[in-house]
């Protein structure tokens, strides 16, 4: 699980730097060009077979028009993005991918006082090579389940294949939900 938690920090950090980027508005190029090398491409993009194309999927677009002066006025001073909090990652023999991780995180930027409330679950694999996410779920607060967000469609999240182990890090914090799927053995 140590190369899972590695490319997990290596992405967040990437991530916190890209968010640091787009709160200047000269620096929107800079910004897109980043997002595209350095983060995009950690992501799987899935073929959709009732489409017969490929679906792009990532963890941050890029940026098409500035946004508005007064978001990156009030931004000006704003301190530099903190990491996600990675709070467990479950490790699956799956039969599609073979080993698969799936590794529950918090939100972008929680802040430092910020509740530590479980936001997405990334489903990590090895293709060809490299580490990639291939899905994304999320929760779902009304129907208290995981819903798809984005990447290989067919994986289903309380069906990832067998439970080899998990590893818990992080406690959630004021996030009933949370603390209940950071407690289960999925």
């Amino acid at each position: 699980m140590k190369k899972i938690v590695e490319f997990l920090k290596l992405l967040f950090e990437k991530e916190q730097e890209a968010i640091f980027l787009e709160y200047q508005k000269d620096k929107i190029e800079e910004y897109n060009i980043f997002i595209e090398e350095q983060i995009n491409i950690h992501f799987e993009n899935p073929y959709e077979k009732s489409l017969g194309r490929t679906i792009p999927f990532n963890l941050i677009g890029k940026i098409h028009n500035p946004a508005s002066d007064r978001f990156y006025k009030s931004k000006e001073n704003a301190s530099y993005p903190t990491q996600r909090n990675l709070y467990k990652i479950s490790h699956y023999q799956n039969g599609t991918y073979g080993d698969l991780w799936a590794c529950y995180i918090s939100v972008d930027n929680p802040g430092t006082g910020q509740t530590k409330i479980l936001h997405s679950c990334f489903i990590v694999a090895l293709i060809d090579e490299d580490l990639k996410i291939v899905a994304q779920f999320n929760p779902d607060r009304d129907t208290g389940k995981w819903a798809f967000v984005g990447g290989d469609r067919e994986l289903k999240m309380y069906k990832l294949g067998k439970l080899l182990s998990i590893e818990r890090y992080l406690v959630p914090v004021n996030d009933d939900w949370g603390i209940e799927q950071y407690n289960k053995d999925i």
